[in-house]
């Protein structure tokens, strides 16, 4: 179920007009990223730090900072569009699992004060690697190098294996 084009919080659109927000920017296109996916209600771009290759993070377009805060036809819409994601790559052997993750607030740990789901593929014995980057992630210098290049190669990816499923747009 989609949410419905009137279901805004007008505390979350004063946040937005008020405060800048990579994220508003992003589903502005007014910043760069590697979208994958986009329609009226959410964007999907590949996480610029990412913890695994293919790591997607799913953001609403309405503004809010804590999940409670999204009308429930919005947050239903953000997981169902996880579980899709989910699938596609398992299906298409780019993951064996998926780590579906929500940061809600900055104690936990959430960077961005914008909603946003974390679709993060996992492999069987990726245990050490993802502790390793998350902990690294925003301080390793390496990680910079060739990230823009590396990012658009997957998006590429994610297009391709979207283009034959219903997220397909």
């Amino acid at each position: 179920m989609r949410p419905t084009e009137n279901n805004t919080n007008n505390e979350g659109d004063r946040m937005a007009a008020t405060h800048t927000c990579i994220f508003c920017e992003i589903i502005a296109n007014r910043s760069p990223a590697a979208v994958v996916y986009r329609d009226a209600h959410c964007v999907a771009i590949l996480d610029a730090f990412p913890l695994t290759r293919g790591h997607l993070l799913l953001i609403p377009h309405q503004h809010q900072q804590h999940i409670e805060d999204l009308p429930p036809e919005t947050v239903a819409y953000l997981f169902q569009l996880g579980a899709r994601f989910s699938a596609v790559l398992r299906q298409n052997g780019e993951s064996e699992a998926t780590a579906v993750v929500l940061n809600n607030g900055k104690a936990a740990n959430q960077h961005v004060p914008h909603v946003h789901l974390h679709v993060i593929p996992r492999r069987s014995g990726d245990t050490a690697l993802v502790v390793w980057r998350y902990m690294t992630r925003f301080v390793n210098p390496w990680s910079y190098i060739g990230r823009n290049a590396r990012l658009a190669r997957q998006a590429l990816t994610w297009k391709t294996l979207l283009k034959d499923t219903a997220l397909a747009g």
